[in-house]
């Protein structure tokens, strides 16, 4: 390192170690000012990687998100960083090991080192970090098959969040069995799991011999579920599947005399969908 670049690094520690609001923020902000291959010479210095890091455990979204979008590319050229970020993974907050496991994910190809924290996520109630963390899960169990069996054995868990959410990366990762597997969750107690096996089965090929599995499936659900938003997006699903079934039909007709307008649109439309008629 040259002694203007020490010189920016003591500088940088300095505002990273400065108690005052918006210090840490500054010194971020001016990280981002600098090349790659700048920003991450500074990062090896002293304990700004550490510093760094510890910015990922805040509380507000968008300015872990920043961080972690400033941090991620330099990756490549700061192995401080790096360790830094992998020692968060075993912190003691939450936050901080999401982070981590995010930065980690955007920067280097994933490893299975970062499921437990995707893990954890898809089970928050923070949609955007779910589905942040969902993203991270199909990018490791694309390269990890073990991964992809921990996602399949989350279907069991006690969290519907989770069952929700793993069912979701089990149909973007376009898994073989994944409509099949979906089939079983549509019986599940919670209705945003029942929401997630719907939104699966409707990627089932039209007219095969798994869409008339499936929309036999869905018939109780169509006029019997407590839930108005799984019956409508059942009648949505049906007109997907190109099962055009007396049974289906007449369900469909059915529904679409329902005192719930959305149902009944849905139920109309899916009834167009497969006669080819008004």
């Amino acid at each position: 390192m040259t002694a203007a670049e020490g010189e920016g690094a003591e500088a940088l520690q300095t505002l990273l170690a400065n108690p005052e609001p918006g210090a840490r923020q500054r010194a971020l902000a001016a990280l981002a000012g600098l090349t790659v291959a700048a920003a991450s010479a500074l990062a090896e210095h002293g304990t700004v990687a550490a510093d760094l890091v510890a910015m990922l455990a805040n509380e507000r979204r968008t300015e872990q998100r920043r961080t972690a979008d400033i941090l991620a590319p330099l990756l490549g050229g700061s192995p401080a960083l790096v360790a830094a970020l992998r020692t968060a993974l075993a912190a003691t907050n939450a936050r901080l090991r999401w982070g981590a496991a995010y930065t980690l994910g955007r920067g280097l190809p994933p490893g299975p080192e970062l499921w437990p924290a995707a893990r954890e996520t898809l089970a928050l109630d923070d949609g955007d970090q779910r589905w942040a963390a969902a993203e991270l899960a199909c990018a490791v169990a694309r390269r990890h098959p073990a991964v992809l069996a921990e996602i399949r054995a989350a279907l069991c868990a006690e969290s519907a969040t989770l069952r929700k959410m793993c069912l979701y990366c089990l149909r973007d990762l376009g898994v073989a069995d994944a409509t099949g597997v979906a089939r079983e969750l549509l019986a599940d107690g919670d209705a945003g799991v029942r929401l997630a096996a719907l939104s699966t089965v409707a990627r089932t090929p039209p007219g095969s011999p798994d869409a008339h599995a499936t929309a036999a499936r869905l018939l109780p659900l169509l006029d019997g579920d407590p839930e108005p938003g799984v019956r409508r997006a059942t009648a949505a699903t049906l007109g997907k599947l190109g099962v055009a079934s007396e049974p289906v039909l007449e369900r469909l007709r059915a529904a679409a005399g329902s005192s719930d307008p959305s149902l009944a649109r849905a139920a109309r439309s899916a009834t167009t969908t497969l006669t080819g008629t008004a």
